[in-house]
């Protein structure tokens, strides 16, 4: 190995290292804004971390921007195994999941969105139920046959 050739595999080390710091800051983010955002999926009526609502927009970014990040770090990492995909899969499988994973769960938060309507539909319609039942019971017992008593 030349000594060029080791200053440049060092300076790809450095610059993975700073993108895996910067994937594991980013996730750091990306958990305070799922705390912050999504309290009900933990059955609680307010926020674990008081973050204006305002600023969750930016929190919607926050997994594309470490998927981006990811896949640049797998292309130094590719890089610094010298393009030779056997020993990268063999070292960066995990890392290679973690970024295949990402694009394909994230529409899974749209279940989110459609879970609401879906639980007011659902409630609607058990207000219905209950008012028939109730209906029906009143019916029963409020003007039910009187000709057995008398």
């Amino acid at each position: 190995m030349e000594p060029s050739h080791r200053t440049q595999h060092a300076k790809l080390k450095k610059l993975s290292r700073l993108a895996d710091t910067s994937v594991l800051f980013l996730l750091v983010i990306f958990f305070l804004g799922f705390l912050a955002f999504d309290y009900e999926l933990f059955g609680l009526q307010e926020q674990i971390i008081a973050i204006p609502h305002e600023v969750e927009v930016y929190f919607e970014f926050v997994p594309w921007i470490i998927f981006i990040v990811l896949v640049f770090d797998l292309f130094l990492k590719y890089l610094i195994v010298e393009k030779n995909l056997k020993i990268f899969f063999r070292h960066y499988w995990l890392d290679v999941l973690m970024a295949a994973l990402i694009p394909i769960l994230l529409p899974l938060k749209l279940v989110k969105f459609t879970l609401k309507p879906y639980k007011i539909v659902k409630t609607g319609k058990f207000g219905y139920k209950a008012n028939q039942k109730i209906g029906k019971l009143r019916k029963h017992f409020f003007t039910g046959d009187k000709t057995k008593d008398g």
